[in-house]
């Protein structure tokens, strides 16, 4: 009699642990995504920008713009994680650096990320292109092309927050 009492609480117990989602509805379940946070991590990640829109809307502009960005690592300084770039599109980065308030992971290259900061013009000496190529593993023929500054829009961030991948 009691094997069969606690047989029937132990079927009970186990339907009513069953979801009750149908096949057809959705989950109203609470998506939380994970970063790895460096600098001033207290900023919120929605309505980031990307890149591309941070530069037309600083040329729109033309003075230091404040904001908040999201897309891709395309490269990181792989000595020290000192800087790092972000596609404005398929051929240009936004070059991003941090003044070594903190340093990325140095092979953080690839990975999602959104940033604080602000957009401003600068231009990067011969000496600086060098420097950056040495840093992500230029070979010395691509260095020793670099012959003249380059005028750009960059990033100062005070933050950025990397994507930590969902273990599903």
């Amino acid at each position: 009699m009691k094997h069969l009492l606690f047989a029937s609480l132990a079927t009970i117990g186990l339907i009513s642990c069953q979801s009750s989602n149908s096949e057809g509805e959705i989950s109203n379940k609470t998506v939380t995504q994970a970063y790895m946070n460096f600098g001033d991590s207290t900023f919120a990640v929605d309505g980031a920008l990307s890149a591309s829109a941070l530069v037309e809307e600083f040329q729109k502009t033309g003075d230091t713009l404040y904001g908040t960005v999201a897309g891709e690592i395309t490269k990181v300084c792989t000595v020290k994680g000192c800087w790092m770039a972000t596609a404005i599109d398929s051929s240009e980065n936004l070059f991003v650096d941090y003044d070594y308030e903190f340093l990325l992971p140095t092979n953080s290259q690839g990975q999602e990320m959104v940033m604080t900061g602000f957009a401003y013009w600068d231009s990067t000496t011969v000496a600086e292109l060098k420097h950056y190529a040495e840093d992500r593993g230029a070979t010395e023929e691509e260095i020793a092309a670099i012959t003249e500054p380059v005028g750009e829009v960059k990033f100062k961030a005070t933050g950025v927050k990397i994507l930590v991948p969902s273990e599903e």
